[in-house]
């Protein structure tokens, strides 16, 4: 165990993804005891918190409803009363939407700023001077390449992922001098860590894709356990895809 990250605590919101739980046991295994938040999917999380304690770490589920101020104040103060203070936070969770930006209902546009947008903003903000204020700090936000181009059907989502870049960019010119770095990943197709690695051969529908194939959520846990090590001290302000290869090509006919 390293004895930097024995002592270090993250929030993770959204734990009880499929990426959630791959950086929730990325980030325990590397030591660092970790809040686990989710809004529903409690016997997921219970579940997890369960086992990372069997593996001799430390995970406590958090519930909250990040759509809503309250929501996220009651989350800060819960992570906050079982860690002791956050070292870490990691804005994982996210409402998506499928559908043309004509068909979006207000309701729906309202909802997913809110959780994917609004509620990261807010945990940074209030989490942040803390931060500042022991000189040291890591803020990662999952962000996607929905955010780099516009993806068919994912505008909304990609608005709103595009704000998660741009808030990480001024996020870290700001906290910068203090020792706090926030970056935000950009996945591509992600397969959960509960699913085997993905082959070339077992994906030919991603051709386009450099790789040819998807990432995995292991894959995404480790770069993001990278991020917040010491070793990555001097990253930050960056949008960092991991998607191979796929933002780095351009539509064929161009």
């Amino acid at each position: 165990m390293n004895t930097e990250s024995s002592l270090r605590t993250a929030l993770i919101t959204g734990a009880g993804s499929g990426l959630g739980q791959a950086m929730s046991q990325a980030l325990a295994e590397s030591g660092i005891t970790v809040a686990l938040h989710y809004r529903h999917n409690g016997q997921t999380v219970e579940k997890l918190a369960a086992a990372l304690t069997d593996d001799g770490h430390r995970g406590y589920p958090v519930q909250g409803d990040l759509s809503i101020p309250n929501g996220v104040r009651a989350v800060v103060e819960e992570a906050l009363s079982l860690l002791g203070r956050v070292d870490i936070l990691i804005n994982n969770a996210g409402d998506w939407v499928d559908k043309p930006l004509l068909q979006t209902s207000d309701e729906e546009w309202a909802r997913l700023i809110d959780v994917d947008l609004r509620a990261p903003y807010l945990l940074m903000r209030t989490l942040a001077p803390a931060m500042v204020e022991r000189g040291w700090g890591r803020i990662i936000n999952i962000s996607s390449i929905a955010s780099l181009g516009y993806v068919p059907g994912e505008g909304l989502y990609g608005i709103a992922k595009s704000g998660i870049n741009m808030l990480t960019k001024a996020f870290a010119v700001e906290l910068a001098p203090h020792g706090v770095t926030v970056n935000a990943v950009a996945p591509g197709w992600t397969v959960p860590a509960d699913q085997p690695f993905p082959q070339p051969a077992d994906y030919p529908q991603c051709h386009e894709v450099p790789n040819l194939r998807p990432g995995h959520a292991r894959e995404v846990a480790a770069f993001v356990r990278f991020l917040v090590s010491a070793d990555a001290a001097h990253i930050t302000g960056q949008v960092l895809p991991i998607d191979g290869g796929l933002s780095a090509t351009l539509p064929k006919g161009r």
